[in-house]
């Protein structure tokens, strides 16, 4: 069985992409839902997210996304120190989740796949691309937030230049039909492939 990684910035489309996966029978991952799962269930994580942050982290228990989101994507250092307490977490789920599953092949989504130096874990990895003006508007739509706020970060991530020379293979997610057309074509790759 083969692992791949999908990777992209803010906005680029990566979520749409590994839904198509999935809707081709494929197990897919998604390594900010299992940091989310983790930020709110896990009570070792939770103290060292409100040690780091303060009781305003957390709302009657819940995680205050908006507040915690306010203090990362402003301040690199903030974020990295999140980063290094959420992804471990996320890390072990994803190769529990990986372990049980019984497919030709599995995506992960990792937006910061090449910022961790993760991508040797992978078979390889594939980079969702989108220009910034249209990745920007998603954002803005998506989050309810200014153009300021989007670009802060984008600051935080690396941009598609930096990420280009190390994927493994592109998705250039405009065009939503023509984006299924990338992928189906890239579902038949992948399924020879994993017959090698």
């Amino acid at each position: 069985m083969k692992h791949y990684a999908i990777t992209g910035g803010i906005g680029s489309g990566k979520s749409t992409v590994l839904t198509l996966f999935n809707k081709l029978g494929i197990p897919t991952f998604s390594a900010d839902d299992s940091a989310k799962l983790a930020m709110e269930n896990s009570l070792e994580i939770k103290e060292k997210i409100i040690s780091l942050f303060g009781d305003a982290a957390y709302t009657n228990g819940a995680l205050n996304r908006k507040f915690l989101s306010e203090q990362v994507f402003y301040d690199k250092s903030k974020l990295e120190a999140l980063n290094a307490v959420v992804h471990p977490a996320a890390k072990v789920a994803y190769d529990q989740w990986r372990d049980a599953q019984d497919a030709p092949y599995t995506m992960y989504e990792i937006p910061i796949v090449f910022e961790l130096h993760a991508q040797d874990r992978f078979d390889g990895v594939l980079l969702v691309v989108t220009p910034k003006a249209e990745r920007i508007k998603r954002v803005k739509n998506r989050d309810k937030v200014t153009e300021d706020t989007v670009q802060a970060r984008m600051k935080n991530q690396w941009n598609d230049e930096q990420k280009l020379p190390l994927a493994d293979f592109v998705i250039e997610n405009i065009d939503l039909s023509k984006t299924e057309v990338q992928v189906n074509a890239l579902h038949q790759q992948f399924l020879e492939e994993s017959k090698q």
